[in-house]
């Protein structure tokens, strides 16, 4: 039997359709809700439509990109253990949406309703699924309680829980240990995360580490792909090579005003910088500044073209997308950007091939950024001459290096066996449901 939701699940079953409702008039200032709101014109009547396919699936709902493609280990191995089974994909961001519709994996995709209580009812009373999993964080409350009212059992899987998180406060920790009690089961991505949400939910028994999926593919990914032409052409430079990966213009603000004096400092050294946009104007920019500063540069293309004709350039400008990888694999430090934008790009990359990782400020989309930050392996800098100065350390002892590039390795190895641990769970609750 359902319990009764405690007093801030009410208040906020009570104040959540009229925050749906006013969505649309906070939209002129959000470009991104606008096209959320715009993406939902006609949302029920398509996920009504499809119900007739999708009677008892099994329900993901992965709110973006990073989310998806923690869900798709799971969904793809699920397609060969029950073969039968009818999946469904739910997104929340525009991002999730356009990504997924480009990707697939399951019989279906679309956008998850605003959280509205009649809303959630009625898209499980029409899909009665089996199961629902929700990946990663967004956990909508009505959603769970429509769940547990129609007795579909939920699980919270590759669950992180940064410790700045609001859910952790007093008032947070109230409405959580409510709404999360109410889950089947948290997987959570290490076990820092599980003690974390044990101050949630102090004297619970479904909370176990299950692992990072999409961490675990990319360790299938680096030992599927071997070294190529790229990191051939790299490795043609001497010595030792820091990798600026995915970068912005904060990203590079930060870095090529102590570029000269990193390189005259480590004369082994060579820089790969490598533009999250490669866009022509910009790597003509990049050319005219590190010029300016006297550093001879190559770009990527032409070193690939002809490995070993370069052996004076000491920056290498990467004007092309798709090789950061293999990139990585010629490194011994790697920085990761957009972590003074819109959040870190992805640090597992560098981690898997043995290279420290540095980034910026914000990480909280990412908790493996903070995993290798807590384990020694990676570190926040804000300022040229954090940079100047934490690069240095690191390249300077070479005891340090290794250590620190044990420890990103570590991180990355302790997420293996995540998608079995996460099948395991999804399993479990499959064959409950073939018992009701």
């Amino acid at each position: 039997m359902m319990r009764s939701p405690g007093t801030l699940l009410r208040m906020y079953r009570c104040v959540s359709p009229v925050a749906a409702r006013a969505a649309s008039l906070a939209s002129p200032w959000s470009a991104k809700l606008a096209e959320g709101l715009s993406g939902r014109v006609g949302l029920e009547k398509r996920l009504q439509d499809a119900a007739g396919e999708l009677q008892n699936c099994l329900w993901f709902h992965a709110s973006s990109v990073g989310e998806f493609e923690q869900a798709r280990p799971l969904i793809e191995k699920l397609r060969t253990l029950r073969p039968g089974l009818k999946i469904a994909a739910t997104h929340f961001s525009p991002s999730g949406m356009h990504f997924a519709r480009r990707r697939p994996a399951a019989d279906f995709h679309d956008y998850l309703p605003l959280d509205d209580p009649q809303a959630m009812r009625r898209l499980v009373a029409a899909w009665n699924p089996r199961a629902l999993v929700i990946v990663s964080a967004d956990v909508w409350p009505n959603l769970v309680l429509a769940a547990e009212e129609a007795g579909v059992a939920t699980a919270l899987l590759s669950a992180g829980l940064p410790p700045e998180s609001s859910r952790l406060g007093r008032i947070g920790r109230l409405f959580y240990r409510d709404l999360l009690s109410r889950l089947s089961h948290i997987g959570t991505c290490t076990e820092a995360d599980r003690e974390r949400f044990q101050r949630i939910l102090p004297d619970a028994s479904h909370i176990t580490v299950t692992g990072n999926t999409r961490t675990e593919q990319v360790i299938r990914h680096y030992e599927e792909t071997a070294s190529g032409p790229t990191a051939a052409a790299l490795n043609s430079l001497a010595g030792r090579r820091l990798v600026l990966g995915s970068t912005w213009p904060p990203d590079e603000a930060v870095w090529l005003p102590v570029l000269p004096q990193l390189l005259q400092r480590f004369s082994d050294l060579s820089c790969v910088l490598t533009p999250h946009e490669p866009h022509e104007k910009h790597l003509a920019e990049l050319e005219t500044r590190l010029a300016h500063d006297a550093l001879p540069s190559v770009r990527l293309s032409r070193l690939e073209a002809d490995p070993g004709s370069h052996p004076a350039a000491r920056v290498v400008v990467v004007d092309s997308v798709g090789k950061l990888a293999e990139i990585y694999r010629s490194g011994c430090l790697a920085y990761v950007g957009g972590a003074f934008t819109t959040g870190v790009h992805n640090t597992m990359e560098p981690a898997v091939a043995g290279l420290p990782v540095l980034f910026g400020p914000r990480i909280g989309n990412a908790e493996e950024a903070g995993e290798l930050v807590r384990q020694g392996g990676g570190w926040i800098i804000t300022r040229p001459d954090e940079a100047l100065r934490r690069a240095s350390e690191l390249l300077e002892d070479e005891a340090a290096l290794k250590t620190a590039a044990e420890a990103a390795r570590r991180v990355v190895e302790d997420q293996r066996g995540a998608t079995e641990r996460s099948l395991a769970v999804i399993l479990q609750l499959l064959d409950r449901a073939d018992q009701r």
